[in-house]
């Protein structure tokens, strides 16, 4: 009896003594996702893609020369883009058909950043507004152009702007424009008001562009980057043509229409006539702009002399 209790003792011990290992899975760590709210300011993102989530966005049509070549990045599966299988509603050429996707709405879903591309490269993970399919686009944040929706936030939000908006355009701004509706040349003269008429991509260049009417009732699509981007220089919303008249003189601003600058202008004033400069030089005793051939010298956010 006692040898009995004695192994089931030994056998006990051997079962206790020692412990089981066990596995426990580690989910890798998640990026952190920003949760601060899409503002409609900017239509691209750039690195800041997760903005999207939630958004719906509109994809922009293409001119007809461009047609042939379809659209590209647009998966079924995160992953091979070379593969005809993995394209959505493939195929001209080894892209997307362009009878297929054009002015179709989608909404994203997610973002997913691809690990391997520095930060640069993103998945939008969308949902087809028209079909319900999901799949996924190959998202660049490093070239606007690559991005070929508009966001309808910020569509939506710059038609608001917009509205009441009166411009006034310096010489060259205009003047060989015909009208979008009879396609004669307007009726162009320097300082005339063009009235803001609605917001729209334009079917010539599908841009995002402003419709917009002159006393004759002539109507002409200016690009919206032309009005409030990079290209804007010699565009001027009415107020603050009719603030710079009160401020200094109707021929200083006749001077900014016709693309002069004059000594004594604001920084303000020298970016709406010439645009941005190429470049800053700052010092201690002033900043020196760099246009192409041109050097301005400010001191105080005034212009004192120029080349």
């Amino acid at each position: 009896m006692k040898n009995i209790i004695t192994i089931l003792s030994l056998i006990l011990f051997h079962q206790l003594g020692y412990g089981q290992i066990s596995t426990t899975e580690v989910v890798n760590n998640q990026e952190k996702k920003t949760t601060e709210p899409y503002d409609s300011l900017q239509n691209f993102l750039s690195e800041n893609a997760n903005k999207y989530i939630g958004q719906e966005l509109y994809l922009k049509g293409k001119s007809e020369s461009l047609r042939k070549y379809g659209y590209n990045n647009f998966l079924i599966k995160m992953g091979e883009t070379s593969n005809k299988e993995n394209i959505y509603k493939c195929c001209d050429g080894y892209n997307s058909s362009y009878d297929s996707l054009n002015k179709r709405y989608f909404s994203v879903l997610d973002v997913i950043k691809k690990t391997k591309n520095y930060g640069t490269k993103f998945y939008l993970k969308l949902k087809d507004k028209k079909s319900n399919d999901i799949l996924y686009f190959d998202y660049d944040s490093r070239f606007e152009s690559s991005f070929p929706f508009i966001t309808v936030g910020f569509f939506e939000k710059k038609k608001g702007f917009l509205k009441g908006t009166s411009f006034i355009f310096g010489d060259g701004k205009i003047n060989n424009m015909n009208d979008i509706t009879t396609g004669k040349p307007i009726n162009y003269k320097l300082g005339q008001e063009w009235k803001y008429v609605e917001l729209t991509i334009e079917q010539k260049y599908y841009t995002l562009s402003a419709i917009i009417e002159n006393e004759y009732a002539e109507k002409i699509a200016f690009s919206y980057n032309s009005l409030y981007g990079e290209n804007s220089r010699g565009v001027f919303e009415l107020e603050n043509a009719e603030k710079y008249i009160e401020d200094y003189d109707i021929d200083t601003f006749n001077e900014m229409l016709n693309g002069k600058v004059l000594v004594g202008f604001t920084e303000k004033m020298v970016i709406n006539t010439w645009g941005k400069p190429n470049k800053i030089n700052r010092a201690s005793y002033g900043d020196q702009w760099v246009y192409d051939g041109q050097y301005l010298y400010f001191e105080n956010g005034k212009l004192k002399s120029f080349n």
